[in-house]
């Protein structure tokens, strides 16, 4: 047999045997590798002390008030941010609240000043109906005339 640890593909079968398992394939022939090979002997040893220092471990029990504890530490954590910003609050409120205040100032007097009146875009003139064109077109005319002759007798009575 090759030494398992120089090769990959045994060295998944040499961890199985010092973590205990004695069934798998190839069992017989890595003990029989053992007898003669003092490093993988060596590792074996290690490992199987490993198992075993950490089968005898016990965890400490924790203390009967440990989540009450716990959550309390949690709840008093303050993120990274908070710390940092903490001392330009009081600034960001006393700054941002006038340039708020300017700008909503600003951006009503832009739409004030900008605003136009939407005019009627003239449509499509449709030209089957001339007569009405024509009753039109003296509707315009008789108007202008009333507006020159309203504007000329305003003009005399204002002397």
């Amino acid at each position: 047999m090759k030494c398992p640890i120089g090769s990959d593909e045994q060295l998944e079968l040499l961890e199985a045997y010092c973590a205990g398992e004695r069934n798998t394939p190839g069992t017989a022939a890595l003990a029989k590798h053992l007898e003669g090979c003092a490093a993988c002997r060596e590792l074996v040893a290690s490992q199987q002390a490993m198992w075993s220092a950490l089968d005898e471990w016990k965890a400490p029990e924790a203390s009967a008030d440990f989540n009450r504890r716990l959550f309390a530490r949690v709840e008093q954590e303050v993120s990274l941010w908070d710390r940092l910003t903490e001392p330009f609050r009081p600034l960001w409120v006393r700054l941002t609240v006038p340039v708020a205040a300017a700008a909503s100032v600003a951006l009503m007097l832009a739409l004030i000043l900008n605003h136009r009146p939407v005019q009627p875009q003239p449509g499509p003139v449709e030209l089957s109906q001339p007569e009405q064109i024509e009753h039109a077109l003296d509707d315009m005319q008789m108007l202008h005339d009333f507006n020159t002759a309203v504007r000329a007798d305003d003009a005399n009575a204002k002397m």
